[in-house]
Protein backbone atom coordinates (compact mmCIF):
# COMPACT_ATOMS: atom_id res chain seq x y z
CA UNK A 1 0.00 0.00 0.00
CA UNK A 2 1.35 3.42 -0.96
CA UNK A 3 2.49 5.53 2.06
CA UNK A 4 0.11 8.40 1.32
CA UNK A 5 -2.93 6.10 1.35
CA UNK A 6 -2.54 5.45 5.07
CA UNK A 7 -3.11 9.15 5.72
CA UNK A 8 -6.38 9.08 3.77
CA UNK A 9 -9.26 8.82 6.25
CA UNK A 10 -11.48 6.87 3.87
CA UNK A 11 -8.73 4.30 3.36
CA UNK A 12 -8.12 4.12 7.11
CA UNK A 13 -11.82 3.58 7.79
CA UNK A 14 -12.01 0.85 5.15
CA UNK A 15 -8.89 -0.93 6.39
CA UNK A 16 -10.02 -0.85 10.02
CA UNK A 17 -13.37 -2.29 9.01
CA UNK A 18 -11.69 -5.00 6.95
CA UNK A 19 -9.55 -6.21 9.86
CA UNK A 20 -12.37 -5.84 12.37
CA UNK A 21 -10.94 -3.05 14.50
CA UNK A 22 -13.12 -0.41 16.11
CA UNK A 23 -10.68 2.17 17.57
CA UNK A 24 -10.46 1.63 21.33
CA UNK A 25 -10.18 4.71 23.50
CA UNK A 26 -8.60 2.69 26.33
CA UNK A 27 -5.74 1.73 23.98
CA UNK A 28 -5.36 5.26 22.65
CA UNK A 29 -6.11 4.11 19.11
CA UNK A 30 -6.13 7.45 17.31
CA UNK A 31 -4.43 6.93 13.96
CA UNK A 32 -2.21 9.62 12.45
CA UNK A 33 -3.73 10.76 9.13
CA UNK A 34 -1.65 13.87 8.43
CA UNK A 35 0.89 13.38 5.66
CA UNK A 36 2.75 16.58 6.54
CA UNK A 37 3.30 15.39 10.10
CA UNK A 38 4.45 11.98 8.87
CA UNK A 39 7.01 13.66 6.57
CA UNK A 40 8.22 15.94 9.36
CA UNK A 41 8.74 13.02 11.73
CA UNK A 42 10.48 11.00 9.03
CA UNK A 43 12.97 13.80 8.40
CA UNK A 44 13.58 14.41 12.08
CA UNK A 45 14.14 10.75 12.93
CA UNK A 46 16.37 10.35 9.89
CA UNK A 47 18.63 13.14 11.17
CA UNK A 48 19.34 11.06 14.29
CA UNK A 49 20.93 8.26 12.20
CA UNK A 50 19.64 5.46 14.45
CA UNK A 51 20.89 1.88 14.23
CA UNK A 52 17.59 0.56 15.51
CA UNK A 53 14.16 2.13 15.82
CA UNK A 54 11.59 0.65 18.17
CA UNK A 55 8.14 1.92 17.29
CA UNK A 56 5.55 1.76 20.05
CA UNK A 57 2.03 1.12 18.78
CA UNK A 58 2.50 1.31 15.00
CA UNK A 59 -1.24 0.87 14.39
CA UNK A 60 -1.88 0.70 10.65
CA UNK A 61 1.71 1.62 9.83
CA UNK A 62 1.52 5.17 8.42
CA UNK A 63 4.77 6.00 10.18
CA UNK A 64 6.21 2.50 10.01
CA UNK A 65 6.36 2.83 6.23
CA UNK A 66 8.42 5.99 6.67
CA UNK A 67 10.67 4.63 9.43
CA UNK A 68 11.81 1.56 7.47
CA UNK A 69 13.26 3.98 4.92
CA UNK A 70 15.55 5.72 7.40
CA UNK A 71 16.93 2.98 9.68
CA UNK A 72 18.75 -0.33 9.16
CA UNK A 73 16.36 -2.04 11.56
CA UNK A 74 12.83 -1.27 12.76
CA UNK A 75 10.98 -3.22 15.43
CA UNK A 76 7.27 -2.38 15.57
CA UNK A 77 5.73 -3.36 18.91
CA UNK A 78 1.93 -3.61 18.72
CA UNK A 79 -0.32 -4.91 21.49
CA UNK A 80 -3.39 -5.41 19.26
CA UNK A 81 -2.97 -8.74 17.47
CA UNK A 82 -5.28 -7.75 14.63
CA UNK A 83 -3.29 -4.62 13.84
CA UNK A 84 0.01 -6.49 14.18
CA UNK A 85 -1.14 -9.20 11.76
CA UNK A 86 -2.39 -6.62 9.26
CA UNK A 87 0.85 -4.67 9.48
CA UNK A 88 2.93 -7.79 8.94
CA UNK A 89 0.82 -8.78 5.93
CA UNK A 90 1.08 -5.38 4.26
CA UNK A 91 4.67 -4.41 5.14
CA UNK A 92 6.30 -7.80 5.66
CA UNK A 93 8.25 -7.43 2.44
CA UNK A 94 10.63 -4.99 4.16
CA UNK A 95 13.62 -7.07 5.27
CA UNK A 96 14.55 -4.53 7.94
CA UNK A 97 11.14 -4.64 9.66
CA UNK A 98 10.04 -6.95 12.45
CA UNK A 99 6.51 -6.78 13.87
CA UNK A 100 6.09 -8.11 17.37
CA UNK A 101 2.85 -8.52 19.30
CA UNK A 102 3.46 -7.63 22.92
CA UNK A 103 2.97 -5.02 25.62
CA UNK A 104 5.76 -2.44 25.46
CA UNK A 105 5.77 -2.32 29.27
CA UNK A 106 6.92 -5.96 29.23
CA UNK A 107 9.57 -5.39 26.58
CA UNK A 108 13.18 -5.76 27.76
CA UNK A 109 15.23 -3.29 25.74
CA UNK A 110 18.50 -4.23 27.38
CA UNK A 111 18.08 -7.94 26.73
CA UNK A 112 17.16 -7.30 23.08
CA UNK A 113 19.65 -4.57 22.22
CA UNK A 114 22.63 -4.83 24.55
CA UNK A 115 25.54 -3.00 22.94
CA UNK A 116 23.40 -1.30 20.30
CA UNK A 117 22.06 2.24 20.03
CA UNK A 118 18.26 2.46 20.03
CA UNK A 119 15.87 5.26 19.16
CA UNK A 120 12.29 4.86 20.35
CA UNK A 121 9.36 6.40 18.52
CA UNK A 122 5.78 6.28 19.75
CA UNK A 123 2.43 8.02 19.88
CA UNK A 124 1.60 7.31 23.49
CA UNK A 125 -1.92 6.75 24.85
CA UNK A 126 -2.67 9.22 27.65
CA UNK A 127 -3.58 6.54 30.20
CA UNK A 128 -0.19 4.86 30.01
CA UNK A 129 2.09 7.77 29.10
CA UNK A 130 3.66 7.88 32.57
CA UNK A 131 4.30 4.11 32.82
CA UNK A 132 5.88 4.08 29.35
CA UNK A 133 8.12 7.05 30.17
CA UNK A 134 9.27 5.31 33.36
CA UNK A 135 9.92 2.12 31.40
CA UNK A 136 12.05 3.97 28.84
CA UNK A 137 14.02 5.67 31.61
CA UNK A 138 14.75 2.31 33.24
CA UNK A 139 16.25 1.17 29.94
CA UNK A 140 18.18 4.37 29.21
CA UNK A 141 21.46 2.47 29.04
CA UNK A 142 20.58 1.28 25.53
CA UNK A 143 18.03 3.93 24.49
CA UNK A 144 19.74 7.11 23.33
CA UNK A 145 16.69 9.12 22.27
CA UNK A 146 12.91 8.89 22.31
CA UNK A 147 10.77 10.83 19.83
CA UNK A 148 7.24 10.91 21.15
CA UNK A 149 3.75 12.17 20.50
CA UNK A 150 1.79 12.74 23.69
CA UNK A 151 -1.08 14.84 24.94
CA UNK A 152 0.08 18.45 24.69
CA UNK A 153 -0.61 19.18 28.36
CA UNK A 154 1.64 16.32 29.46
CA UNK A 155 4.45 17.46 27.18
CA UNK A 156 4.20 21.04 28.43
CA UNK A 157 4.30 20.00 32.09
CA UNK A 158 7.39 17.92 31.44
CA UNK A 159 9.05 20.77 29.54
CA UNK A 160 8.40 23.20 32.41
CA UNK A 161 9.72 20.95 35.19
CA UNK A 162 10.87 21.77 37.73
CA UNK A 163 8.69 24.84 38.02
CA UNK A 164 5.24 26.06 38.97
CA UNK A 165 3.82 24.80 35.66
CA UNK A 166 5.64 21.47 35.96
CA UNK A 167 4.87 18.13 37.58
CA UNK A 168 6.53 15.40 39.59
CA UNK A 169 6.56 13.25 36.45
CA UNK A 170 8.23 16.10 34.60
CA UNK A 171 10.97 16.35 37.23
CA UNK A 172 11.43 12.57 36.96
CA UNK A 173 11.85 12.72 33.17
CA UNK A 174 14.04 15.82 33.23
CA UNK A 175 16.26 14.22 35.85
CA UNK A 176 17.54 11.76 33.27
CA UNK A 177 17.14 13.51 29.93
CA UNK A 178 17.22 16.72 27.97
CA UNK A 179 13.75 17.54 26.67
CA UNK A 180 12.87 19.48 23.52
CA UNK A 181 9.42 20.37 22.20
CA UNK A 182 9.37 20.06 18.41
CA UNK A 183 5.86 20.62 17.04
CA UNK A 184 2.26 20.92 18.11
CA UNK A 185 -0.11 18.52 16.39
CA UNK A 186 -3.76 19.45 16.05
CA UNK A 187 -6.70 17.18 16.78
CA UNK A 188 -7.64 16.79 13.11
CA UNK A 189 -4.30 15.11 12.37
CA UNK A 190 -5.78 11.96 13.89
CA UNK A 191 -8.65 9.57 13.26
CA UNK A 192 -10.79 9.33 15.26
CA UNK A 193 -10.34 12.97 16.29
CA UNK A 194 -9.21 13.04 19.95
CA UNK A 195 -10.52 15.47 22.54
CA UNK A 196 -7.14 17.13 23.07
CA UNK A 197 -4.24 18.46 21.03
CA UNK A 198 -0.91 16.67 20.94
CA UNK A 199 2.78 17.56 20.95
CA UNK A 200 5.72 15.96 19.17
CA UNK A 201 8.79 16.14 21.39
CA UNK A 202 12.00 14.31 22.10
CA UNK A 203 14.05 13.31 25.08
CA UNK A 204 17.77 12.58 24.88
CA UNK A 205 19.16 10.63 27.79
CA UNK A 206 22.00 12.07 29.85
CA UNK A 207 25.20 10.23 30.75
CA UNK A 208 24.37 10.81 34.43
CA UNK A 209 21.29 12.03 36.34
CA UNK A 210 20.94 15.69 37.31
CA UNK A 211 20.95 14.77 41.00
CA UNK A 212 23.53 13.15 43.30
CA UNK A 213 21.18 11.99 46.06
CA UNK A 214 20.16 8.36 46.33
CA UNK A 215 17.40 7.96 43.76
CA UNK A 216 14.56 6.82 45.98
CA UNK A 217 15.20 9.53 48.54
CA UNK A 218 15.37 12.22 45.86
CA UNK A 219 12.03 11.27 44.35
CA UNK A 220 10.41 10.86 47.76
CA UNK A 221 11.17 14.55 48.34
CA UNK A 222 10.05 15.54 44.83
CA UNK A 223 6.80 13.63 45.10
CA UNK A 224 6.10 15.09 48.54
CA UNK A 225 6.64 18.68 47.42
CA UNK A 226 4.68 18.39 44.17
CA UNK A 227 1.93 16.46 45.91
CA UNK A 228 1.46 19.33 48.37
CA UNK A 229 1.49 22.29 46.00
CA UNK A 230 -0.63 24.49 48.24
CA UNK A 231 1.66 24.00 51.19
CA UNK A 232 4.88 25.79 52.02
CA UNK A 233 7.99 23.60 51.87
CA UNK A 234 8.26 23.45 55.66
CA UNK A 235 4.66 22.18 55.91
CA UNK A 236 4.99 19.69 53.08
CA UNK A 237 8.11 18.14 54.60
CA UNK A 238 6.14 17.17 57.70
CA UNK A 239 4.86 14.21 55.67
CA UNK A 240 8.33 12.68 55.49
CA UNK A 241 10.51 14.25 58.21
CA UNK A 242 10.34 14.52 61.99
CA UNK A 243 9.04 18.01 62.75
CA UNK A 244 12.05 18.82 64.93
CA UNK A 245 14.45 18.21 62.03
CA UNK A 246 12.78 20.41 59.41
CA UNK A 247 14.19 23.79 60.49
CA UNK A 248 17.79 22.55 60.53
CA UNK A 249 17.42 20.75 57.19
CA UNK A 250 16.01 23.85 55.49
CA UNK A 251 18.67 26.09 57.02
CA UNK A 252 21.49 23.79 55.91
CA UNK A 253 20.01 23.55 52.40
CA UNK A 254 19.51 27.32 52.32
CA UNK A 255 15.92 26.79 51.21
CA UNK A 256 13.19 29.24 52.21
CA UNK A 257 10.68 27.26 54.24
CA UNK A 258 7.84 29.56 53.15
CA UNK A 259 8.45 28.85 49.45
CA UNK A 260 6.37 26.39 47.41
CA UNK A 261 8.09 23.18 46.40
CA UNK A 262 7.63 23.68 42.67
CA UNK A 263 9.73 26.87 42.80
CA UNK A 264 12.89 24.93 43.71
CA UNK A 265 15.56 24.27 41.09
CA UNK A 266 17.24 20.91 40.49
CA UNK A 267 20.23 21.93 42.59
CA UNK A 268 17.98 23.03 45.45
CA UNK A 269 15.92 19.84 45.26
CA UNK A 270 19.09 17.75 45.23
CA UNK A 271 20.64 19.56 48.18
CA UNK A 272 17.39 19.37 50.15
CA UNK A 273 16.97 15.66 49.40
CA UNK A 274 20.55 14.89 50.49
CA UNK A 275 19.92 16.55 53.83
CA UNK A 276 16.51 14.91 54.22
CA UNK A 277 17.73 11.41 53.41
CA UNK A 278 19.16 10.47 56.86
CA UNK A 279 15.94 11.56 58.58
CA UNK A 280 13.17 10.22 56.31
CA UNK A 281 10.35 8.64 58.28
CA UNK A 282 8.70 6.97 55.26
CA UNK A 283 9.52 3.74 53.51
CA UNK A 284 11.12 4.87 50.26
CA UNK A 285 11.51 1.37 48.81
CA UNK A 286 8.81 1.93 46.23
CA UNK A 287 8.89 5.68 45.87
CA UNK A 288 8.44 6.07 42.13
CA UNK A 289 6.86 9.18 40.72
CA UNK A 290 3.13 8.78 40.12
Amino acid sequence: MAPDLLTDQSVVRSLLKKIGVSPAKRLGQNFLVDGHVVSMIREHVSSKNPDVIVEIGPGLGALTQALVEVAPSVLAVEIDRRLAKSLETRLGNHANLEVRTCDILQFDFQKEFEGRSVLVFGSLPYRITAPILKHLIRHRRVITDACLITQREVAEKIAHSPGKHGSALGVFVHSYADVAALRRIGKTSFFPVPEVESEYWELSFLAAPRFATEERAFFTVVRTLYGNRRKMVRRALQDILPVDRIHDVLASAQVDGTARGETLSFSELDCLAQLCQPHLIVNVAGSEID
